[in-house]
């Protein structure tokens, strides 16, 4: 049978191009599929973003409506009739579902100036229930076919005790919803779910519909059904099938012309060229006997190519691969100024356990090995056995706190227990590195500084080994997650408590906690570097969580009644959403109020994200801590910022504070700062006071508190309570007291 190979290629290039007419035609369909739910999910996440952030707003728009109404009842005037007034303050915010007024007989029952009801039902509640009221809590409820928005706080009205109850409908935020996402919204039939809201235009009735539902953590007060334009069949194809067909027209020609040149042509002559025994043409046989030599020499081929990159045993690149990617990564270093380091590590002990167990439980400790070493590294990291027991790595890094986490890491990874064939074997690996640029500008030169680096590591005592610090290695930031897992577990850390006092009666307002050592003289790094450290290597969430329980099962455990404590926050702790839950979990486990807990924030941490930390600070305020601004001066912090956040205090630098009594400079800027900052209703913190002139001048200023070695040094725990009962320095009680 003859073969045309010319019609042959004809016919095969017709073929490819049906099947790709297919292929995409079948192919619209799931590109239709998955573009609607990605375009429904993408506005779902929006309306859900824009849902909680009008929520947030009602939630202080409530807030500051509570702290309006308290203001008025508790003022002296006589003439003041809180219930007409509630009349005339319904009809000025149609918002406002109920204000109610709850004071006390000498039982302890209610008396309640208004009756709409709300979520709490003033007539069924006691004094009892209202005791451990300290700051005002904000609710949520359904009330048959209402669902309200409440907040009650106590106050004291002509002085007596009462609490006051204001609520809202609580889905008064969907007017601003409608208006900001261009949506006509409905109230339809209630459900279990709740109260139903549906959107109607003319994109219902070919649109996608979206569910948002609406409520309080795991309470749902209703659901916005809402509908997402979708895009037809038709829309995808009048949108690709000029481009498709060009596409295909071109690939088509060019396949043809590549195939016939490279392929179709060669493989003629070559048929033309054989001949059997009998001299005859292969062809004239058939085509039968030509494709099973053509697969052949495929395998072969393959299997040749990767014998050229792959190692047999692990299946990692091999040394020719990685030399290639090593003197890539040079090339690229030169253009773009990145940095490299290159990690040889030898397993030691592997040629005592291959004669005593067998080559093939060294193999497999291999594969164990490199199976370890692939769990810790990045994606663009380079991996590859060079021979026996040597591996190598090519790491792209950007500071060598980042090298030393990594490298920490890897050497974990691989002096673990490893455990083949129901057996457990140790290792006893060495590492040496070598860093691009730092140590060489070429390839060679750092293969070369590696592998001194890894020759000194075996005569050392330390298994890591950097090129030219063979005497001393620098440990600081090799064991820093062991470290901290360790001073956490050990009770190796410890807080100190510096106090901050009231200028006028010379009280402290609260404790700032600050994170020590409990014996700094075993420790290289200082606090300060340490937590830096953790910052840049994910590291600060844990030693957040011990400063915050620490914190807390202080206060619980002190004498001290109402002991309010400061706590630093981390840039890294203000973008955890999560961070409100986890110190709502340790308040309740040691039953300490909100009031107690200061939130100290640095003016630059708010400047690095602001939309994402002034939505967790909302929150924390929310809850009911106390937010304070500290180190004020030394950032780029904006008005703006200022008055969105639920800030209560301003703390200025003590860089500013120290020198004021003798420069004047410094004056006109914390002057300027207080008075800025009682403009926007603020306190003043003033760190950093060392002497009485100081005190003097802070207090002439107007100054509210202030913090420094002249009032007190940090504080152990248990001398907190002694220096509240020592008597107070005369210089300062008489002119501050």
């Amino acid at each position: 049978m003859r073969l045309d190979i010319v019609k042959f290629g004809g016919i095969l290039i017709g073929g490819l191009v049906a099947l790709a007419l297919l292929l995409w035609w079948l192919s619209l369909a799931q590109i239709l599929e998955r573009e609607n739910r990605q375009a429904s999910e993408a506005m779902l996440q929006s309306w859900q973003g824009q849902v909680l952030q009008l929520q947030q707003k009602q939630r202080l728009w409530l807030q500051s409506q509570f702290y309006l109404l308290a203001a008025l009842t508790e003022s002296p005037d006589e003439q003041f009739d809180f219930q007409s007034f509630v009349l005339q303050y319904y009809q000025r915010n149609p918002d406002i579902w109920a204000v109610n007024l709850l004071r006390f007989d000498a039982d302890g029952r209610t008396i309640a100036r208004a009756n709409r009801p709300g979520c709490l039902q003033p007539t069924q509640m006691t004094r009892r229930d209202f005791d451990d009221f300290f700051v005002p809590r904000m609710q949520s409820c359904r009330i048959d076919d209402k669902a309200l928005l409440e907040i009650a706080g106590p106050l004291k009205v002509d002085g007596e005790r009462a609490v006051l109850l204001v609520s809202m409908d609580y889905f008064t935020f969907l007017r601003e919803f409608s208006s900001l996402s261009h949506r006509s919204l409905e109230r339809t039939q209630d459900t279990e779910a709740g109260v139903q809201y549906r959107e109607f235009g003319p994109a219902e009735e070919r649109g996608i519909r979206v569910t948002v539902p609406v409520g309080e953590g795991d309470s749902v007060f209703g659901q916005l059904h809402l509908v997402v334009p979708r895009l037809t069949l038709g829309d995808l194809v009048e949108r690709q099938t000029l481009g498709m067909f060009t596409v295909l027209l071109g690939a088509g020609l060019a396949v043809f012309a590549l195939l016939f040149v490279g392929v179709l042509r060669p493989l003629r002559r070559l048929s033309q060229a054989m001949q059997d025994t009998t001299g005859k043409p292969v062809e004239s046989v058939g085509e039968a006997l030509l494709e099973p030599g053509l697969d052949l020499l495929w395998r072969q081929l393959d299997d040749l190519q990767l014998m050229a990159k792959r190692d047999p045993v692990t299946g990692l690149n091999n040394r020719l691969i990685f030399e290639d990617r090593l003197a890539q990564a040079v090339l690229e270093g030169k253009r773009s100024a990145r940095k490299y380091a290159l990690i040889l590590i030898d397993l030691g002990g592997l040629d005592e356990i291959a004669q005593h167990a067998g080559q093939y439980i060294a193999d497999a400790l291999l594969r164990a090995a490199a199976e370890q070493l692939r769990g810790r590294l990045r994606e663009s990291d380079n991996l590859a056995r060079f021979e026996r027991n040597l591996f190598a790595l090519l790491l792209e890094i950007r500071e060598r706190d980042q090298l030393d986490a990594l490298v920490e890491k890897i050497f974990l990874s691989v002096s673990q227990p490893l455990r083949v064939h129901g057996r457990e074997f140790d290792l006893a690996p060495l590492l040496g590195v070598a860093v691009y640029p730092d140590h060489a500008q070429d390839a060679d030169s750092i293969y070369q500084h590696a592998s001194n680096a890894l020759v000194v590591a075996e005569a050392a005592e330390w298994p890591i080994q950097y090129y030219r610090e063979s005497e001393a290695a620098d440990t600081s930031g090799f064991s820093l997650i062991q470290a901290l897992r360790r001073a956490i577990e050990r009770d190796e850390l410890k807080l100190v408590f510096q106090p901050v006092v009231d200028l006028d009666e010379y009280l402290p307002v609260y404790f700032e906690a600050l994170l020590r050592w409990k014996d700094p003289a075993r420790h290289e790094l200082s606090i300060e570097h340490t937590v830096r450290l953790a910052e840049r290597n994910h590291l600060i969430k844990p030693l957040t969580n011990w400063i915050f329980e620490t914190a807390c099962r202080f206060i619980s455990q002190s004498p001290i009644e109402n002991l309010v404590v400061g706590i630093n926050l981390s840039m890294i702790d203000l973008h955890d959403r999560q961070l409100p839950a986890r110190i709502e979990t340790y308040l309740e486990q040691y039953r300490v109020k909100p009031a107690q807990i200061v939130i100290e924030i640095t003016e630059g941490q708010i400047m690095q994200d602001p939309d994402e930390v002034i939505d967790v600070l909302a929150h924390l305020g929310v809850m009911g801590l106390s937010l304070s601004i500290d180190d004020f001066g030394t950032g780029q912090a904006s008005l703006t910022y200022l008055k969105e956040l639920p800030v209560e205090k301003l703390k200025i630098d003590q860089s500013f504070v120290r020198d004021i009594a003798t420069n004047a400079d410094d004056q006109l800027i914390v002057k300027a700062t207080i008075e800025l900052a009682h403009t926007l209703d603020l306190k003043v913190v003033a760190e950093g006071v060392e002497t009485l002139a100081v005190c003097d001048l802070l207090a002439e200023m107007g100054c509210d508190y202030v913090q420094g070695y002249y009032i007190s040094r940090p504080l152990e725990a248990d001398h907190v309570d002694d220096w509240l009962d020592a008597s107070v320095r005369p210089d300062f009680a008489g002119r501050y007291r």
